[in-house]
């Protein structure tokens, strides 16, 4: 998530040195950041149940690559809640769309936002930049159709592979 530095996507930006709360930090509480998120709520929340300050989570997220990781499935899957609340809004809940969908729009502004950046064109051009800088891969986009199937073939011949998966081509 490199993309946007705010603060809503829970991605710290440096170690905050006066952090004090390091010592609490216990790995249970990935799997209680999630489970929050499930339910709907928003990191000032989990930041209630942990008993900690917001910088204090992010200085975690930096110190911790499991909390790290279990902060950013968890936005998703606040983002993937609310969507769904949207998306039952429309479908005739009753409750203030409007309401709903500005307050996800401040809330999510990566996704729901006046300049997206989590769309499927974004998402494309992060896979083509990530499959770019692996060492010595060779740019398969420029290779005939004829090459892609030489190289497959022996791919396929190698030893690595087994008998059901030289069967599947």
């Amino acid at each position: 998530m490199t993309e946007s530095r705010k603060r809503s996507n829970i991605v710290p930006i440096t170690i905050d040195p006066r952090a004090t709360n390091a010592l609490k930090y216990r790995p249970e509480f990935c799997k209680l950041v999630i489970d929050l998120s499930r339910q709907g709520h928003f990191p000032e929340e989990w930041c209630t149940q942990i008993e900690i300050s917001l910088s204090t989570m992010y200085n975690w997220a930096t110190r911790y690559p499991a909390f790290d990781e279990a902060c950013r499935v968890a936005w998703t899957a606040l983002t993937s809640y609310w969507t769904q609340e949207l998306i039952e809004a429309a479908r005739g809940n009753n409750c203030d769309r409007k309401i709903l969908f500005e307050v996800i729009r401040r809330r999510f502004p990566d996704t729901w936002g006046a300049s997206a950046k989590n769309t499927v064109g974004h998402f494309t051009s992060c896979v083509d930049a990530a499959s770019s800088t692996i060492p010595n891969e060779p740019d398969f986009s420029t290779w005939t159709i004829g090459e892609l199937r030489s190289e497959l073939a022996e791919l396929r011949s190698g030893s690595r592979y087994s008998e059901a998966e030289r069967s599947l081509g």
